[in-house]
């Protein structure tokens, strides 16, 4: 009897991990259906239902920071820009280096019109992607509202070294140049600006100011 229980042994067990398993896939299938099923809610243009299946998600032990991150981008979607905004900085919390809710954040400011705000996000998404144009504009054109000229000239001349062409940026870091006295350094950048392009807004008083 001892004989053949000990030969049983391993079958029992082996019999637990395939139920484990397949309780284990049982649940990871569920919460997949719960995801589509809150894509395809989306999808149906129904975002109150994608949120609740989002939500369900997470309560069933779905990834915390996925769930947030979707309930941000359906917030989002309907222009709840504070809610957004909340959820984006709640997901930055779950996942400290995550870049795509600092982007997040820089969308939702720049969707606003809000150029402080943009600003900030910007400099959160610097932290982990110090080339990312849409960043380094942003916080570049913060400065330069916030009458911070020689920051504006670091972030636009970051800009002019990874995008030699871009006027805006040209542009950007000549007046602030001007603004703060660099006067040879400004005409220098708005006469490249205005041999690219002669019609850029106010590109010719600018050259004609630091005559």
């Amino acid at each position: 009897m001892k004989r053949t229980l000990l030969l049983l042994l391993p079958v029992i067990a082996l019999a637990a991990g395939t139920a484990d398993q397949a309780e284990r896939k049982s649940k990871e299938e569920m919460l997949g259906t719960l995801w589509q099923a809150s894509l395809q809610a989306e999808k149906s243009g129904e975002p109150d239902a994608a949120l609740a299946k989002a939500a369900a998600f997470a309560r069933n032990g779905g990834d915390a920071y996925l769930a947030t991150m979707r309930a941000a981008w359906l917030a989002y979607g309907q222009k709840k820009y504070d809610e957004a905004a909340r959820q984006y900085v709640s997901a930055m919390k779950l996942q400290s280096i995550a870049l795509s809710p600092r982007l997040g954040l820089l969308t939702v400011a720049q969707d606003q019109s809000d150029v402080a705000a943009a600003a900030r996000a910007g400099d959160l998404v610097l932290q982990l992607e110090p080339t990312s144009y849409r960043a380094l504009m942003a916080v570049a054109w913060g400065a330069f509202q916030a009458k911070d000229y020689q920051k504006a000239i670091g972030r636009y001349r970051c800009v002019m070294a990874l995008y030699p062409e871009d006027t805006d940026a040209i542009s950007g870091a000549a007046w602030a140049g001007f603004y703060t006295g660099q006067k040879p350094e400004a005409k220098i950048l708005f006469r490249r600006l205005v041999s690219i392009n002669p019609d850029y807004q106010y590109a010719r008083q600018g050259l004609g100011a630091t005559r």
